[in-house]
């Protein structure tokens, strides 16, 4: 029975994405999905049979599109702005960390809980850290970045699209699209995506769903001529993967929330992208990219939901990627375990001083 709901949801999310686009409404595809999902948990409960490696399909894809807007010369170009993609992450990190004291007042928690709820871009890690720390509330840390994901979703896109220059698809009239150009080496490629993601997996590494194809992809297009970018309708297909997927996160977090919790979650989250606005906007005065293409490079949620913005708006899919996965591996590997360090401090302090843990 839940196959049969699972053929109807994606029935519904195909449909309503379409409406959605047909009525020219942005990321008709993903909200649609989105929407679909919600009304379909609604009715039918959680058991839809959406598996998560049904959500992962959808990340690889968008992996690939990723990987396939790196090209040699755009590498090159992007050598010129280590130091942009380096000052920006620190900026958004240090604005995460002040918002943490706001949040903590706001909701009454504790500082490990505020700091592990107000980083952004590293749910995963930040939620086993949530875990191990016994003075964190694990609930708030898990709703409060998933929460900001939906947030992201919702408010990214419109404050995006009022900057964008309208050059969506752009990418796919200069480069030849992979349907056009199938030839017997791309098994090679596809195999050796999943090979690396299996082994990225197994290494612990962050986003590797994401990570490996994007990575086998760029080695493709350094070591052959054949660049490609992915058919829209691989993108849209990707969308309704990562919406429904999105759609049962939204449905989990609703019957969990209270009035403070969403009040304080809505506050610190707004605050977190507006104050990236403000970075952005002082930033832009100093270098030559577009507002769009820095403000989707900062903006404080994860890299599969900024580069679906990125492509519908026609921004630098490359230099938002490198900006964002820049940030990724500073958070888990210096931030995290600073974080964890400072943890550690205050757990030591506190049995010192004969505080409860």
């Amino acid at each position: 029975m839940k196959y049969v709901r699972l053929l109807f949801l994606f029935i519904a999310a195909f449909v309503l994405s379409w409406v959605l686009h047909t009525a020219g409404l942005i990321l008709p595809w993903l909200f649609g999905s989105m929407i679909a999902t919600i009304i379909f948990y609604r009715l039918f409960g959680s058991d839809l049979g959406f598996k998560k490696w049904m959500g992962d399909i959808g990340i690889f894809i968008i992996g690939i599109e990723i990987g396939s807007t790196f090209t040699k010369e755009t590498i090159l170009d992007m050598q010129n702005d280590v130091f942009n993609i380096v000052l920006l992450s620190l900026l958004v990190i240090v604005l995460s960390l002040v918002l943490a004291r706001f949040f903590m007042k706001m909701t009454g928690c504790t500082y490990e809980t505020a700091v592990l709820a107000t980083i952004p871009g590293a749910l995963s890690q930040m939620i086993i850290m949530a875990e191990e720390e016994k003075r964190a509330d694990l609930l708030l840390v898990t709703l409060t970045q998933m929460s900001r994901i939906v947030l992201v979703v919702i408010f990214i896109p419109f404050i995006a699209s009022l900057f964008s220059n309208g050059s969506a698809g752009s990418k796919e009239d200069a480069v030849p699209d992979i349907i056009s150009m199938l030839i017997p080496e791309m098994f090679f490629l596809l195999a050796g995506a999943v090979i690396l993601m299996f082994i990225l997996k197994f290494l612990k590494f962050p986003v590797p769903v994401m990570i490996a194809p994007m990575i086998s992809v760029l080695v493709w297009n350094l070591l052959t001529d054949h660049t490609f970018s992915l058919n829209v309708e691989f993108m849209h297909f990707a969308q309704i993967l990562f919406g429904i997927r999105i759609g049962l996160q939204i449905s989990s977090l609703i019957n969990r929330l209270n009035g403070r919790m969403v009040i304080s979650m809505l506050i610190q989250n707004v605050l977190l992208i507006l104050g990236t606005m403000v970075i952005v906007i002082i930033f832009i005065f100093f270098t030559e990219h577009s507002f769009n293409d820095l403000f989707l490079s900062a903006a404080p949620g994860g890299i599969g939901q900024i580069i679906i913005v990125a492509v519908e708006m026609g921004a630098n899919i490359a230099m938002i990627s490198s900006y964002h996965i820049f940030r990724i591996f500073f958070i888990l590997l210096i931030v995290a375990p600073i974080i964890n360090i400072i943890l550690s401090v205050n757990r030591k302090r506190r049995r010192q001083n004969g505080e409860e843990t």
